[in-house]
């Protein structure tokens, strides 16, 4: 079993948004990613507490330096032109360490007119990442001798018409950075779709490391800190040879000692 990041659940960002020492030790971590609010897509949800991940996000990237991580998202709360603008508005405000990881369905959100299946969550992802690129950053050229501030003729409809019928384009451009990362989160075999493009990244249950909610955020990042290299990547300790010859005589007592 392989962690690739952390996952943090509700009461762990309220911690982390309100400490800044907490948060200057999560900044810190060598992690390759944190998703904030796992569990309003990993079925563990709703919790009593918990904050917008959207939000959080925009807190940390301006607080910090180092931490990447992805917001989650599902089609429930938003729609996918709202969600594009917030995750390109991340992207630019991160300096390119956030992303957005996907669900089926947010734990968090009363029920809406779409089904909340796969296909429906990744036609939302696949519009974000439409919106995301319909307004190349690299159009922005300030040339002053021309008095044109934006190649204004790269700006495109997306023209997508799935489950999600959008024309586009976004009022916000892609971060300097590129396209931001889009990750899929999957609960099981339903879960999984066969064309799953755009999607980057895909996680399940064995890809993060997500600490009980009720650990304070102190000792998820201790037990962070402090893991061996063979804990973090969940591997169990090898077997040891049997029948050895062995390289010295039992020791006898040493009653000098």
């Amino acid at each position: 079993m392989t962690y690739l990041g952390l996952g943090l659940s509700g009461p762990h960002l309220i911690e982390l948004a309100g400490n800044p020492a907490l948060l200057a030790r999560w900044d810190a971590l060598p992690l390759a990613f944190t998703v904030l609010g796992i569990d309003r897509i990993d079925g563990t949800g709703p919790l009593p507490l918990t904050l917008d991940s959207s939000a959080v996000g925009a807190s940390l990237a301006a607080r910090t330096r180092r931490a990447r991580f992805l917001i989650v998202a599902s089609p429930q709360r938003d729609h996918p032109y709202n969600l594009a603008r917030r995750v390109a508005s991340l992207g630019h405000l991160s300096r390119g360490r956030s992303g957005v990881l996907f669900g089926a369905a947010d734990a968090y959100a009363p029920p809406g007119e779409r089904p909340r299946t796969a296909a429906t969550a990744i036609d939302a992802a696949r519009v974000v990442r439409a919106l995301e690129q319909s307004w190349p950053y690299d159009s922005i050229i300030g040339d002053r001798e021309t008095g044109i501030l934006v190649q204004s003729d790269r700006i495109v409809h997306i023209d997508h018409d799935g489950v999600y019928s959008v024309a586009g384009p976004l009022n916000v451009p892609e971060p300097p950075t590129g396209s931001s990362v889009i990750g899929w989160y999957s609960t099981g075999p339903d879960g999984v779709v066969a064309d799953s493009a755009p999607i980057d990244l895909i996680l399940d249950a064995d890809s993060l490391w997500r600490p009980d909610p009720g650990q304070s955020l102190a000792e998820v990042l201790a037990a962070v800190e402090k893991r061996p290299l063979r804990a973090v990547l969940g591997l169990s300790a090898p077997a040891r040879p049997v029948g050895a010859r062995p390289a010295f005589a039992v020791p006898a007592p040493n009653s000098s000692l």
